[in-house]
């Protein structure tokens, strides 16, 4: 496989495990929400220092990335109990198969739980700096803080995708 080739699949897989325009859209609530159930708590600053607790939660956690409706919100899915087949629904199922194919480790579950949690936790971020802005402001940050979560979440991304090229 040539670096050219590597550098292909790595932007695939970024495109395959999230669709940013649909994860900006996640109202602050909803991510707040996303990040307990991932975490197994509250949003913190600092990181859980309990891993005992993280070591209880990885399952529960992984299995709501892999079997429930999180990674569907990334895609935009609305309602994943429907019926129909849509763009958005097949490309969260595809990222919910490429999870599952690469469902190896603990640790690899790990660094999904953490990459979903974190981009869910720029995502409440992303809301509170808009949330701030006036309606002339808006006109002329919006387009730089919505760039700038793009790339953040891009960021918490890369530590998934390399753990998902090193195991295939």
């Amino acid at each position: 496989m040539t670096s050219a080739d590597r550098l292909l699949t790595t932007e695939n897989l970024h495109g395959k495990l999230y669709d940013a325009d649909s994860m900006l859209d996640v109202k602050r609530s909803v991510a707040a929400g996303y990040v307990v159930l991932l975490n197994g708590g509250p949003a913190s600053a600092a990181p859980n220092s309990n891993a005992e607790g993280e070591d209880e939660n990885l399952p529960l956690a992984f299995m709501s990335l892999t079997s429930g409706n999180v990674i569907d919100t990334c895609f935009g899915v609305v309602n994943p109990s429907m019926r129909g087949d849509t763009p958005a629904r097949r490309s969260a199922r595809a990222a919910k198969e490429l999870l599952d194919e690469n469902d190896t480790t603990d640790s690899f579950r790990q660094i999904a739980v953490t990459a979903y949690c974190e981009a869910f936790k720029v995502i409440m971020n992303y809301n509170d700096q808009m949330d701030k802005l006036n309606c002339f402001a808006k006109c002329f940050k919006s387009k730089a803080i919505r760039n700038e979560t793009e790339e953040k979440i891009r960021a918490v991304f890369d530590s998934l995708v390399v753990a998902m090229g090193n195991s295939s």
